[in-house]
């Protein structure tokens, strides 16, 4: 998560990432980076290339569920951000929009569509503010943007699951209500082996340095928005959703059923259907929200 007030993995924490089985995995390759490097992989081919943003707790796999069928339509980037999967830890103090700038100038991408999960929704508000000619359109899922202040109840549950992963226990953590829907047991295994597996991810943005306050500067987007978010998500996001429709000159809001706030591990027919949609359409209406229409 991106806020100066409140520790950054707490928040990270109280929006942690659940997944679907994952799938193989290609070997890694490397962006250059100052200080470091970070772990990406490319799909695909077209006029159109998505580039997808992670959130705070996992890394690039987490988009496995929709990865396939994403390929099949689009050029499509994922990377794992500083410290998380298998890019190196941060060694000093650095930002994530030079991040992002330095894998789409190796990777010679042109006004990408940003699908952005969580704080990764953050970060691509953050570099369509420092680009606005550098993006075609945003996607964002379950948002969480720098400037807005959580609640009470939300940095209290954050704190909680903080606790849950000092203890280690990972499984407490991924028993979270509002994440997943109550039956989605496969998905919950499997982020806890992720979670064993990639310790690091937990806390690796300590030395990220923030974001100002984004908030105040919404409205100078001018691309086409995206926003979904999953039925059943904490209040905060779903409040920030509806915020983030009105602020955002060309956005849409979508609320996807029976899903949680990672909708795109719950429910990937309808994250790519939605994509789909939203790029074919090569528009957005302001200001009218829907609810998927999903069997």
């Amino acid at each position: 998560m991106r806020l100066l007030f409140t520790p950054a993995w707490a928040i990270a924490a109280a929006c942690l990432l659940l997944a679907a089985p994952a799938i193989a995995q290609p070997a890694e390759t490397f962006v250059e980076v100052e200080n470091g490097r970070l772990a990406y992989e490319t799909c695909g081919r077209g006029e159109t290339t998505l580039v997808l943003l992670h959130d705070g707790i996992l890394h690039k796999a987490a988009f496995d569920a929709a990865w396939p069928a994403l390929c099949e339509r689009y050029r499509v980037v994922r990377y794992d951000r500083r410290g998380f999967g298998a890019s190196t830890p941060a060694a000093a103090p650095y930002q994530t929009v030079r991040d992002l700038e330095a894998v789409i100038a190796a990777l010679k991408i042109e006004r990408p569509v940003l699908v952005g999960s969580s704080a990764g929704s953050g970060l691509a508000v953050d570099y369509a503010l420092a680009h606005p000619d550098g993006v075609s359109r945003l996607v964002l899922v379950g948002p969480f943007v720098a400037g807005f202040k959580p609640s009470a109840g939300f940095i209290a549950r954050g704190l909680k699951l903080m606790t849950l992963f000092k203890l280690g226990d990972i499984e407490g953590a991924a028993r979270d209500p509002y994440i997943l829907t109550k039956d989605a047991d496969a998905q919950r295994h499997w982020v806890v082996d992720q979670l064993k597996a990639h310790p690091g991810n937990v806390g690796a943005n300590q030395k990220e340095r923030f974001a100002v306050d984004a908030k105040p500067r919404l409205a100078e987007i001018k691309v086409p928005t995206l926003i979904l978010v999953g039925e059943i998500d904490i209040e905060d996001v779903q409040d920030q959703a509806k915020a983030l429709e009105t602020a955002l000159p060309g956005a849409k809001r979508v609320v996807v059923p029976a899903s949680g706030h990672f909708l795109y591990l719950e429910r990937p027919e309808a994250f790519v259907r939605a994509i789909e949609d939203f790029v074919v359409s090569n528009a957005s209406v302001a200001g009218q929200s829907a609810k998927m229409e999903i069997n």
